[in-house]
């Protein structure tokens, strides 16, 4: 037998032909509507198209994608953004998106994570769980459940992940081979995000290893030497974020300093919808993860069959997260004068709840099996359980409705960062770094993504004296709207030229052309535009009173036909 066939039988030995079927199945159903729609495919908006992702383009256009100085800027965005407060560039997601664009970096990105959640899934069910009456499809069905999660792709294998991660942790509790284990805990890091759950992984990792010290009196050798393999991995992949936080240059002031969540002491009925909220739904930053279904399998196979000490062990986990999430602004209220504790949110422990829910809904099926009449109900549960989480699943659902023909009318990726208006745009207004925009009813992302400099941005880290500056220009919109004044200046990330008007109920505080809103008073400080540079507006509204602003309008682009119909004014 050669080297060939002892790789092949190897694999053959840990993965079953179902697995095989399951991963054909996922690859086939995943790429099927990118392939098919390309551009007109729906990417998910809310901090990704609107944020992450063109953040990512903006590097990558830049050149300063891997640059490691702290003196360099971007000096188009806002009055010159640090590199450095932007996304690491030595992640998976980002390389991927540097060596192709966005769009494909994405999808690759997506499907890269979703597989490899998928694999360590399977390989952490068979190695480390003993599900006894489970059947091999039923095992490789919940893998594929994983893969129909919804989550931020910028974010990584943050969720997606956390099969892997617990394999490694069972390999360190095994004392099996110490090689690979290092090598997940250090690659790891590269392939998620510091912010979403590196921070709580070190923080897990260090309780345990006290626990492990102090109270078992147990050898800790490997497992302080996956923790350091963990640390490094963490430094080397977010070497730009962390050196930037420690040294960035005299007069750099983060406006997350300026954060101010409450002026009460918080709500407890506000935290007890909170708690239920996040225990049957999660956050959408996780993913929007349904569990209802879960928690009543979980009820009926542990109270009515069989009593689990692991199911309840995870149950109780998952209690104690939810309760932090929940209770975490009492923490905020009485810490926000600390800087780094309101800068660094610590309530993100959510990302482990999909994997640990999961992780209940084997063992409460494998008790279910037992019963040759209940087992007969687990197809119709896991297909129940698909149907919430697809339907839950904002992106794959709008493109399977386009393939399927029913109307739509959430924007394509060519839709929301109007690649055919901008082609029109460009031929009136160069995208010099002389020709600084400000939008109005439109994420400013898009005049990003285009190359274009802009006053205003999202962004989690830029200056707060840059904030104070922009205040000028939005004053009396604030002072109409004690909403729109309370979510930019007790939080501030969005740095938009709001307007009372368009309200803030959207959080993009966007209108498409299907909106038709038209804005009759607007009252910004044009001089104070000007005084930061600005030289146009490109607004999703008409304005009509822009002659009092000594705003003139050059074009529209587009029509009520397109996702957006843009006005551009010059100051």
């Amino acid at each position: 037998m050669n080297r060939t066939e002892r790789i092949l039988e190897k694999f053959n030995r840990r993965f079953s032909k179902e697995f095989y079927i399951g991963l054909g199945i996922w690859t086939i159903s995943f790429f099927l509507p990118y392939i098919l729609l390309g551009y007109d495919s729906y990417i998910r908006v809310h901090d990704t198209l609107e944020g992450e992702l063109v953040w990512l383009h903006i590097l990558k256009e830049s050149g300063y994608m891997h640059s490691l100085s702290n003196e360099v800027k971007l000096s188009a965005i806002m009055d010159g953004l640090p590199r450095n407060v932007l996304p690491s560039g030595f992640t998976l997601i980002a390389n991927l998106c540097n060596f192709f664009d966005i769009f494909y970096g994405y999808i690759l990105g997506h499907f890269i994570f979703k597989t490899i959640g998928y694999v360590s899934f399977y390989l952490f069910i068979k190695r480390y769980m003993t599900l006894n009456y489970l059947y091999e499809s039923g095992i490789v069905f919940v893998c594929l459940l994983l893969t129909s999660i919804q989550f931020f792709t910028p974010f990584g294998i943050s969720i997606m992940g956390m099969p892997i991660l617990a394999y490694g942790f069972a390999r360190l509790y095994y004392q099996e081979d110490f090689g690979i284990t290092a090598l997940i805990f250090f690659v790891f890091p590269f392939c998620s995000s510091f912010v979403w759950s590196g921070i709580e992984i070190i923080a897990l990792f260090n309780i345990y290893l006290i626990y492990l010290f102090i109270i078992k009196h147990d050898h800790i050798t490997k497992w302080l030497a996956a923790w350091g393999s963990f640390i490094l991995g963490t430094i080397l992949a977010n070497i730009q974020f962390i050196y930037g936080m420690l040294f960035l240059e005299d007069g750099f002031r983060s406006h997350r300093v300026d954060y101010y969540q409450f002026n009460d002491v918080p709500n407890i009925q506000a935290s007890l919808t909170e708690f239920f909220s996040f225990f049957f739904s999660t956050h959408y930053h996780v993913s929007i993860f349904v569990s209802t279904l879960i928690f009543g399998i979980f009820i009926l196979s542990y109270y009515g069959i069989k009593k689990n000490p692991w199911s309840k062990r995870i149950f109780i986990a998952i209690v104690f997260i939810v309760l932090w999430q929940a209770f975490y602004n009492y923490i905020e209220y009485f810490t926000q004068s600390i800087v780094f504790i309101k800068s660094f949110r610590f309530n993100r422990f959510g990302f482990l709840l999909p994997f640990l829910w999961f992780l209940i809904l084997l063992i409460s099926l494998d008790t279910i099996a037992r019963f040759r009449l209940l087992s007969k109900t687990i197809p119709l549960i896991l297909c129940t359980q698909f149907l919430i989480l697809f339907l839950a699943n904002d992106e794959t659902q709008h493109n399977y409705k386009k393939l399927w023909g029913f109307e739509d009318t959430f924007p394509s990726y060519r839709e929301y960062l109007a690649l055919e208006q901008f082609n029109e745009i460009k031929k009136i207004i160069p995208n010099t770094e002389e020709n600084k925009i400000i939008s109005l009813g439109l994420s400013p992302t898009i005049a990003q993504y285009h190359d274009y400099a802009t006053l205003d941005g999202l962004f989690s880290v830029y200056n707060l004296a840059y904030k104070i500056e922009f205040r000028k220009i939005i004053e009396k919109e604030l002072e109409k709207n004690p909403l729109i004044r309370e979510k930019f200046d007790n939080w501030g990330n969005r740095c938009y030229l709001y307007a009372d008007e368009l309200g803030v109920e959207n959080v993009q505080n966007c209108q498409s052309s299907h909106d038709s809103k038209k804005i009759y008073n607007l009252e910004i400080n044009s001089d104070q535009i000007k005084k930061l540079g600005g030289r146009y507006i490109f607004s999703a509204c008409e304005v009509k009173n822009a002659s009092i602003l000594g705003l003139q309008l050059l074009k529209t682009i587009g029509s009520e036909k397109d996702f957006w119909k843009i006005y551009i004014y010059k100051l």
